[in-house]
């Protein structure tokens, strides 16, 4: 699918494949209470206590502004030429969002709007964008329910690198404010959370800050399970009491939060010098000809390595090819940001298109081989679905597209690498038995003179193959690489099928790090996850097509309920035609792995009473190339894989009628009041999250039945 253009994407280049930089965006949310409990502790329009409160916000912001404006600059070399651009993102009710919104332009932020339901009362600041959930009470005369705020809050999160909080820490035994609550939220995403703390004794608020090293599994999980009291909350929170206390802690949080690719860009570090005395390692014909070269020109060449040095360096490179070490985090992060973008070279393309051919005659597919003596076109992958976008979209999608497109080709590539290797060492290994019966038989041209060894070098020239492509297939990582593609793309997929509606996949709200070792240093978990979280923030809320400051979910429903059923069918027809083609595969594959063997056990019955020499090819050959077809079903887990896509097709035709009961529903309805709207957008992002549900447990399986299904010497 076509990206669409935007002028304020989450990533910036000149195509849609190009490997992409990251805008640099830093968003910060503000939240706190509403001005009739400030009033109640003293925080009236013109009283000191509002004085002081406006101030402190105001240096706070400009504090973290400056912070994050010094972690980009460290950072240039990764994100995009374009200026940092700084969100602050609130609410329109009165109190602390009100106050926010006044503050953000004078602090150098582009403020976005993000409300529960449509304000009418307060006079709004100019925003860069303005999304409305919809929320309506069931009766006109009740609030809303303190769910509907955690939801609007949960969500304001998800866009947000860090929580500027206002709190009187005024609770009862647990906490129950949307405050309290937006906090322990944050504390279990481990987010950083400036608090600003009333006290009803002093005009000037406290400034605390929450602590890395406080953010330990246990205690979230402690956290998490256990009710929340103030003090609970307060104990992962250091009172700051100077500036340059909260500029240190503040520097710490932003190279956290936008630079944890930096370990990786130290060259000193003993993962950096490894990676680097490797990829500078001279072959052995390379390491003779500089010697040769050097002593011909009587040393104006350039003196090369010593022999101690090169046997040292192979040594290393032979242990790092058969076990390569686990990369950290933030190495992994590095080279998917400053990767270029890989495309399959020419030797490659016709390896596929060879593979294609012998696939098809192998599994008798007539499409198949017409396919592959068509002029060659784009790979098609087992994953490379993408909903159909209708004309009544409601958003004006962003440059998501671009980074689902560079991450999909990336994934196909690798992909397309790993499957066609695999299938290169099976048939080799089976070729180079083939060979071996050959030269045992001396069949032709080994009974030409000056050709008698040709058999023995062909076997050679396979086993030296199968060796080399397997410790390149390795050291490359093609399997790694493919496998971290694939989660960029299908975790991107799943966030712009649900990105209308605000149905956020997991990936895009868990923890990016976690104190780790004595020190509880905090270390990267997840390097593909840093970057989708990187990209939605990037992004920040959704734009409609119809007008880019303003977008309200509930006003879309319609449009979004025939969206969705478009979505659900493609993938349903996809996982439905992949059940198909790879159950027809194992049966075919089967069949001519049988008939091999058969036709083996046929030829050993006969050589008890007819001794042919030539009868070897059957009696050898043939259980070669059999094991290799077994071994290439058992390595691609395609009895699985395909009992997997018919499980999903069965999921997705359910939900499917239950999309068509509900529009059935909603029709018979009529005209529908705001309360009802609201019932209907929550009930359009029950079935949206269903469907992303769906489609991310079946990503999960597809890794866990692929994770370890790297490139290995056949048996």
């Amino acid at each position: 699918m076509p990206s669409q253009p935007s002028a304020a994407g989450s990533v910036s280049g000149h195509s849609e494949t190009q490997s992409p930089q990251l805008n640099p965006v830093f968003s910060i949310l503000v939240a706190g209470h509403r001005q009739q409990r400030l009033t109640r502790n003293g925080f009236g329009p013109c009283s000191d206590k509002q004085q002081c409160l406006t101030q402190c916000l105001q240096g706070l912001l400009g504090q973290v502004h400056q912070a994050a404006e010094q972690a980009f600059v460290q950072g240039a070399a990764l994100y995009s030429k374009r200026p940092p651009m700084f969100r602050l993102l609130t609410g329109e009710a009165s109190g602390v969002d009100q106050l926010a919104a006044s503050l953000a332009s004078s602090c150098g932020y582009q403020l976005s709007y993000l409300s529960a339901q449509e304000q009418t009362q307060v006079d709004r600041f100019p925003a860069e964008r303005r999304l409305v959930i919809g929320m309506h009470a069931p009766a006109a005369d009740q609030p809303l329910s303190q769910d509907d705020h955690s939801l609007r809050d949960e969500l304001a999160l998800s866009f947000a690198d860090m929580l500027v909080a206002v709190w009187d820490t005024r609770e009862p035994l647990i906490v129950t404010s949307g405050t309290a609550r937006m906090i322990r939220t944050a504390l279990l995403r481990r987010k950083p959370v400036l608090l600003l703390r009333l006290l009803a004794d002093q005009d000037a608020p406290q400034v605390l800050l929450n602590r890395p090293s406080s953010l330990t599994d246990a205690r979230l999980l402690e956290l998490e399970a256990l009710s929340s009291d103030t003090e609970s909350l307060l104990a992962y929170f250091s009172l700051i009491e100077q500036e340059t206390q909260l500029t240190v802690a503040l520097q710490e949080w932003t190279s956290l939060l936008l630079l944890p690719f930096m370990p990786a860009l130290n060259t000193q570090t003993a993962e950096s010098q490894r990676l680097t005395r490797i990829a500078q390692q001279p072959s052995l014909l390379s390491f003779l000809y500089r010697w040769l070269l050097f002593l011909v020109l009587a040393g104006r060449a350039p003196r090369p390595p010593g022999l101690g040095s090169w046997l040292s360096g192979a040594g290393e490179w032979f242990r790092v090819m058969l076990d390569p070490p686990e990369r950290s985090q933030a190495s992994r992060l590095l080279e998917i940001l400053s990767h270029k973008q890989d495309v399959l070279s020419r030797r490659e393309r016709i390896i596929a298109r060879v593979h294609l051919f012998c696939s098809a005659i192998a599994k008798l597919n007539p499409a198949d081989l017409r396919a592959a003596l068509r002029p060659p076109g784009a790979p098609r992958g087992y994953h490379q679905v993408m909903p159909v976008r209708s004309e009544q979209h409601p958003i004006h999608e962003p440059e998501l597209a671009q980074v689902f497109n560079w991450a999909e080709a990336q994934a196909s590539c690798f992909g397309r690498r790993h499957r066609d290797g695999i299938w290169m060492i099976y048939y080799a290994a089976a070729f180079a038995v083939f060979c071996a019966v050959a030269g045992a038989l001396s069949l032709w041209p080994a009974n030409v003179s000056g050709l008698i060894m040709i058999w023995a070098v062909s076997e050679f020239l396979l086993l030296r193959f199968i060796v080399g492509y397997v410790l390149q297939a390795r050291f490359r990582d093609w399997h790694g690489h493919w496998m971290s593609y694939r989660y960029l793309a299908e975790q991107l997929r799943y966030l712009r099928i649900g990105y209308p509606l605000l149905v956020l996949p997991q990936a895009f709200v868990r923890p990016l790090w976690s104190p780790q070792g004595s020190r509880r240093e905090p270390r990267l978990l997840s390097a593909e996850n840093w970057l989708l979280q990187r990209v939605l923030i990037a992004t920040g809320l959704p734009e409609s097509r119809q007008d880019a400051q303003y977008y309200s979910l509930a006003e879309h429903n319609q449009e979004m309920a025939g969206y969705l059923q478009q979505v659900i069918d493609e993938h349903r027809q996809y996982f439905r035609r992949s059940h198909h083609n790879l159950h027809r595969d194992h049966v075919y594959l089967h069949r001519l792995a049988f008939a091999l063997f058969f036709i083996t056990f046929l030829a050993v019955t006969l050589h008890f009473f007819v001794k042919i020499s030539w009868i070897l090819i059957f009696t050898a050959f043939f259980p070669a190339w059999g094991a290799a077809i077994h071994g290439l079903l058992n390595h691609n887990e395609v009895v699985r894989m395909s009992s997997l896509a018919g499980q999903v097709s069965g999921q997705l035709s359910v939900l499917d009628d239950a999309c068509t009961d509900y529009q059935h529903i909603t029709a018979a309805r009529g005209e529908t009041s705001e309360a009802q709207r609201w019932r209907q957008t929550q009930e359009l992002r029950q079935l949206f999250a269903t469907l992303t549900r769906i489609l991310s447990d079946e990503n999960q399986h597809w890794r866990s039945l692929n994770r370890h299904n790297q490139t290995d010497l056949p048996a």
